[in-house]
């Protein structure tokens, strides 16, 4: 049932999610249920000029609305910048939404809300920043994780979305990709894990000689990628330092496209509370998840997978910034390598099935 006051069967809908990987990720059953519920509906998307790869190519997707929040971030210093940010709102409001579905929740998304003049504008009543005032639809969710909450607010206005809807299309050219490099290592899809040392926060890293435990031991079975950014690749180096052969160092040499094909050629993923816990379900493969300062209730493993933690009274404190990290210090690299080989069992038996 579409929300009391809301008008049926939009012709053009925006949703905004512009950042970050992972939080674009948890807002695709929007997406997928919009398509379902109103097949004819022009759907674009809101998002950050960084992430526009994971979703371009995406079949659901009738349009991609490019914010350069760099440049456009630089407006209060620079005249240029602010004739961006004009132009943009302009953009938006000339585009004549019928729905706005802002699922990022700060000032900068709810202006942008605001700007398209569209009649029906709907986000979370606890949307932070103020963006709430920007909205006339207001929707407070009951679920705990970050992809239930979307698909609650998806369904109150009368959106079918569903928790399996969490999927990710891989670029042709990214399987390209994929296919070239199993081919030159001799590896055959499913028969390798994926491990993504990098988070964006530093408290949410899980130190490197645990890692390096935790791959010695994998590599004995399987070979193991390691995955990150440009800037990744020292820390995946330490990650992996003194393994000899089994181990491939694959930070900086990919794009998001090819690191969620990547992902989805794997047996499984390890890796701690980034986008890559988020793009292994949207795949349909495995993870294990190494969680301290977060909550695995709210950003955790989703549609399988699994979260391991230490038993320490402040995990889950959600600080950027921490003395000690003992909640991802404590971590034990012998659950983690359990782990790994249960999923790596529950792939190749998945791969003799298929």
């Amino acid at each position: 049932m579409i929300a009391r006051g809301v008008p049926p069967a939009p012709r053009k809908v925006l949703i905004i999610k512009p950042s970050a990987l992972g939080d674009v990720i948890t807002a695709l059953p929007v997406l997928r249920g919009l398509k379902r519920t109103f097949p004819a509906c022009r759907v674009s998307w809101l998002i950050g000029n960084n992430f526009e790869p994971l979703i371009s190519h995406d079949s659901d997707l009738d349009e991609i609305v490019l914010f350069d929040r760099k440049t456009m971030g630089a407006a209060w210093r620079s005249v240029s910048a602010a004739g961006l940010v004009v132009s943009f709102l302009w953009k938006l409001r000339r585009s004549h939404f019928d729905w706005v579905l802002d699922l990022q929740g700060l000032l900068r998304s709810g202006i942008f809300t605001r700007a398209t003049g569209s009649p029906v504008r709907t986000g979370f009543a606890s949307a932070r920043e103020g963006a709430r005032l920007f909205y006339n639809h207001r929707f407070s969710p009951e679920a705990s994780h970050t992809v239930d909450r979307n698909i609650e607010l998806a369904r109150h206005m009368g959106i079918d979305a569903r928790s399996e809807d969490m999927t990710l299309q891989i670029a042709p050219e990214a399987q390209q990709f994929t296919d070239d490099f199993l081919l030159a290592n001799d590896l055959r899809t499913g028969e390798f894990l994926v491990c993504v040392p990098p988070t964006r926060w530093e408290t949410k890293l899980y130190p490197s000689r645990h890692w390096q435990r935790v791959i010695s031991h994998v590599t004995r079975r399987t070979t193991v990628v390691l995955m990150g950014g440009p800037g990744d690749r020292d820390l995946c180096q330490a990650a992996m330092r003194d393994i000899g052969r089994g181990a491939i160092n694959l930070a900086g040499q990919t794009g998001i496209r090819e690191f969620v094909a990547m992902i989805g050629a794997s047996g499984g993923v390890i890796c701690g509370d980034s986008a890559a816990a988020l793009i292994a379900p949207a795949v349909g493969v495995d993870s294990v998840v190494l969680i301290g300062p977060t909550r695995p209730e709210r950003t955790g493993p989703y549609n399988g997978g699994r979260a391991i933690v230490a038993d320490v009274p402040c995990r889950g404190c959600l600080r950027k910034r921490c003395s000690h990290i003992t909640c991802m210090q404590l971590i034990d690299p012998d659950e983690v390598i359990e782990a790994a080989g249960t999923m790596l069992t529950n792939a190749h038996n998945r791969t003799a099935g298929g």
